[in-house]
């Protein structure tokens, strides 16, 4: 089987960490709208008494299973400017097995890839005790949780260079799901008890939620083995004579592309609704005496009923189901991929539903914050997915960030530090004005072969946002 085939089923297709979390702006007093992602309680606390976010995107993508070491950097893969010696003569970027080494540690691994709009929203302090918001969100991600080691070397080497034939695996489990939605939201948060120089602030988000392409793989267990191709002796088969999962894909991107038109249809086959509650305690004496700052959140509650096919199998017969290179070779995103492993497990049957649900990637929120009155200040985020393993959901992968930072109304720098998928790394953030630009993964976006850095992922964001007189002077 092609490599090409294998790297991008794993970061990509049968796949944010869902990282929606923009550490650099959500951590900051001044971010706005963009911190209520992360505690909506915080819209109380907001500096400002109008705040507007007019864009804000961000990429992602991470794994624990290999490692980028290609000659370029990601930053050039993501900009188009890989140099000419490492495309195909039609153009296209040829990308190497060479280009990634494993992580063989024996953990279970994961990969996330995302993007994510932030749309027009606006915040209102309505009072000096309470505020109210409006938020839109464009949401696209792919994840794979829990796969085993030994199945995907066994597709990134075996189907390459033969190295594990006839050696099996069995009662592997994994899920992979990927989920594309938009929301609105609405916020209101307010003071619920206030007393010598203590807040305690509590605040909601309700989400109206809109999809528009989902598919997950849920496999409880898998026994395979790698075999030769007897029709190709420079080939393998992946042969499968046990498999107890749950497949379920949609068909409405199938020929059409994301645009307004899509966007606004009445026949998104998703519809759902969800929820964030947050807590947050304040203690501050007075404007020249430092704040401290607590939060407790649960956020991403909720998920969408998709219209579509699922099926669910035990029982796939007496002969084994082989899979070969040539079966995924030109397909057309996800749903090929699973309607591809639909007809070879049961060609022609009927689905078991016509419909299914894909959870939000729920997660519990801690923070804790600390601002001196000049400006600098530290924040410590905790962010645990309370999604199982084989959840029919997308997931929020457990992180702890620390970020030491300095804020003020026209200008915030920040450094976010972060252990995500038994991984460390360094983000860096600027605010000018209204602008953003940031990253919580700088050394993703910079390592390559040539100067010895290994990135696991990489993540870039950027907005334009402001905030319109003080909160304080009402």
């Amino acid at each position: 089987m092609k490599y090409s085939f294998v790297l991008p089923v794993f970061l990509l297709a049968a796949t944010a960490s869902f990282s929606q979390n923009l550490l650099g702006i959500s951590t900051s007093r001044y971010g706005g709208t963009n911190r209520l992602y992360i505690n909506p309680a915080l819209a109380a606390d907001s500096p400002s008494k109008f705040y507007l976010n007019g864009v804000t995107g961000v990429a992602h993508v991470n794994n624990n299973y290999v490692r980028y070491q290609a000659p370029f950097s990601m930053l050039r893969l993501i900009s188009g400017t890989v140099p000419a010696q490492y495309k195909n003569s039609d153009g296209s970027l040829r990308f190497d097995a060479s280009y990634t080494k494993e992580i063989l540690d024996g953990a279970p691994k994961n990969g996330t890839i995302l993007g994510e709009i932030r749309g027009p929203a606006f915040l209102i302090k309505t009072s000096e005790r309470a505020a109210f918001a409006v938020t839109t969100r464009f949401r696209a991600v792919g994840q794979v949780i829990g796969a085993p080691e030994e199945l995907l070397s066994a597709f990134r080497s075996s189907l390459v260079d033969n190295a594990l034939y006839s050696i099996p695996n069995r009662d592997n489990k994994f899920s992979a799901n990927t989920n594309t939605f938009a929301e609105l939201g609405f916020t209101y948060a307010g003071t619920i008890w206030e007393g010598d120089g203590q807040k305690l602030q509590l605040g909601a988000t309700a989400k109206l939620l809109l999809g528009y392409n989902a598919q997950h793989l849920i496999n409880r267990g898998m026994d395979y083995q790698i075999i030769p191709d007897p029709n190709n002796p420079n080939s393998a088969l992946l042969e499968v004579n046990r498999f107890d999962a749950t497949l379920a894909y949609t068909s409405f991107l199938q020929g059409r592309s994301l645009n307004p038109r899509t966007l606004f249809s009445n026949a998104a086959p998703g519809k759902g609704f969800g929820l964030d509650l947050g807590l947050t305690y304040r203690s501050q004496y007075d404007a020249d005496s430092p704040a401290l700052q607590l939060g407790l959140a649960l956020t991403d509650i909720g998920g969408l009923s998709y219209t579509g096919q699922e099926y669910k199998y035990s029982d796939i017969g007496q002969n084994p189901v082989l899979f070969r290179s040539s079966d995924f070779n030109n397909l057309n995103g996800v749903e090929d991929i699973a309607r591809v492993i639909q007809t070879k497990f049961n060609t022609g049957r009927n689905p078991d539903r016509t419909s299914f649900r894909s959870g939000l990637p729920t997660s519990l929120n801690l923070t804790a914050d600390y601002q001196l009155p000049d400006g600098f200040g530290i924040n410590v985020t905790y962010l645990q997915d309370v999604r199982s393993q084989q959840a029919l959901a997308t997931h929020q992968p457990s992180l702890v960030a620390v970020t030491p930072r300095y804020d003020a109304r026209w200008l915030s720098l920040s450094v976010p530090v972060s252990y995500l998928n038994r991984g460390l790394s360094v983000g860096a953030s600027v605010r000018v004005g209204p602008g953003w630009l940031g990253t919580d993964n700088f050394l993703g976006l910079l390592g390559s072969s040539g100067n010895g850095i290994r990135p696991r992922g990489l993540d870039i964001y950027a907005g334009f946002a402001f905030g319109i007189g003080r909160a304080d002077e009402e």
